[in-house]
C-alpha cells in the first residue's frame, strides 16, 4: 500500500475516533450531571485533573522536548486563558446539562466555529461577507434548536431554556480561549498549550472549591467513579492525542469538517444510552445551522488551500504534533 494512501486512512481514522470520543463527553456528562451524581464543579475538576496527568505521562515519554521548553511565563499566560477557556467553558457547559439534553449540548457546542470567527473582528480581523452571512444562517439555526423558534413562531423563555443559554455561553468561552490562545499555540504547540492548560484549569478548580461557598458533591458508587475516568481519559485525553495525530496526515480543512461528525454521534448515542430526540423544528434548525457552517468552512478552506490538486492524498509529515496556523482551529470540544 502507498505510504500516502496509509497516512491518509490513518487520518482519517484518528479524526474519526476524536469525533466519536468528543460526542460522549456530551452523553456522559448529561447522565452524570442530569441526575445529579456529581457537581459540575467537582465533575470539571476531576476531568481536568486526570486528564491532564495523562497527557503529562505520554507527552513526557512522546513530546518530552516541546513541553519542556515552555517557559514558567508561558505557564502563567496558559493559566489565565485556562480561566477562559477550560474552567469558564467546562464549569458552564455541565451547568447547562442540569437542564437541557446531550444533544442540544452537542449542537450549540459545534457553533465554536462561528463564534471564533465572530469574536475575530475584535482583534483586527477581517469579516468578510460570505462569513457574516454564515454567522447569521448559523444563529438562526439555533434559535430553532433551542426552541426559541418553532411552530408557534417566536417564543423567549428564560426559565426553559436557561441550560441552552449556559452551553451558549460555554461555547462563547472556549471562542474566546481558542482566538487569545492563537499565539501560544504558533510558538509552543498544540499538545504542550493544552496539557499546561488543563492542569492550571485543574488547580484552579481546586481553589474555586476551597475559597468560595461552592456547594461539592463527590460521586458515589463505583459506575460514577468509572465513568468519570472515562471522561477524563478518553474524551479529554484521548480524543485530543487523536486530533494531534490526524493532523499529522490529512489536511487540516478536510480533519475541520470531519468533527462535525461529532453531534451526529452524539445524536446516536443520546438516544440509545439517554432515550433523547428531536423534534421536527430541531431537526430544521440542525440542517440551518449545517448550511451557516459550510457556507464558513468552505469560504476558509479556499482562504488555506486556493489551489488543491485533485484526487491528491496529502503526504504524511513528521509524527510531531502540527503547531497550529492563525486559521487552525483547536480541539474541543473540548473541544469540549
Amino acid at each position: 500500500m502507498p505510504s500516502t494512501i496509509r497516512s491518509f486512512r490513518l487520518g482519517v481514522f484518528w479524526s474519526l475516533l476524536s469525533a466519536l470520543l468528543w460526542s460522549t463527553t456530551f452523553v456522559s456528562g448529561r447522565y452524570l450531571i442530569g441526575r445529579h451524581q456529581v457537581d459540575p464543579v467537582t465533575l470539571s475538576l476531576l476531568r481536568y485533573a486526570v486528564g491532564g496527568v495523562v497527557l503529562l505521562g505520554f507527552g513526557l515519554w512522546r513530546y518530552r522536548q516541546e513541553i519542556l521548553a515552555v517557559k514558567i511565563r508561558d505557564i502563567l499566560i496558559l493559566s489565565a486563558l485556562a480561566l477562559s477557556g477550560l474552567v469558564g467553558m467546562s464549569v458552564l457547559l455541565f451547568l447547562g446539562q442540569q437542564s437541557t439534553t446531550a444533544i442540544n449540548s452537542s449542537l450549540i457546542m459545534q457553533l465554536n466555529p462561528v463564534l471564533m470567527l465572530l469574536l475575530g473582528v475584535f482583534v483586527g480581523e477581517r469579516l468578510h461577507w460570505r462569513n457574516a452571512t454564515g454567522i447569521m444562517i448559523s444563529l438562526t439555526g439555533t434559535l430553532f434548536v433551542i426552541d426559541i423558534i418553532g411552530p408557534r413562531g417566536f417564543a423567549l423563555s428564560l426559565g426553559r431554556g436557561s441550560g441552552d443559554f449556559m452551553v451558549l455561553a460555554a461555547a462563547t468561552c472556549w471562542a474566546v480561549y481558542s482566538v487569545l490562545n492563537k499565539p501560544a499555540v504558533n510558538r509552543l504547540g498544540g499538545y504542550a498549550c493544552t496539557m499546561w492548560a488543563m492542569l492550571a484549569a485543574a488547580a484552579e478548580l481546586a481553589a474555586i472549591q476551597g475559597l468560595l461557598p461552592v456547594p461539592i458533591q463527590w460521586p458515589q458508587g463505583a459506575f460514577n467513579w468509572c465513568l468519570i475516568l472515562y471522561l477524563a481519559i478518553f474524551p479529554t485525553a484521548v480524543a485530543f492525542f487523536a486530533w494531534c495525530e490526524a493532523m499529522n496526515h490529512i489536511n487540516l480543512s478536510l480533519l475541520s469538517v470531519m468533527q462535525y461528525l461529532t453531534p451526529a454521534f452524539t445524536i446516536l448515542l443520546a438516544w440509545f444510552f439517554l432515550g433523547e430526540g428531536m423534534t421536527p423544528w430541531q431537526w430544521i434548525g440542525v440542517g440551518i445551522v449545517a448550511a451557516g457552517i459550510t457556507l464558513v468552512s468552505t469560504h476558509q478552506t479556499r482562504k488555506i488551500h486556493p489551489t488543491t490538486p485533485a484526487k491528491t492524498p496529502p503526504t504524511a509529515t513528521p509524527a510531531v504534533p502540527a503547531k497550529a496556523t492563525s486559521q487552525d482551529p483547536l480541539p474541543t470540544q473540548s473541544r469540549s
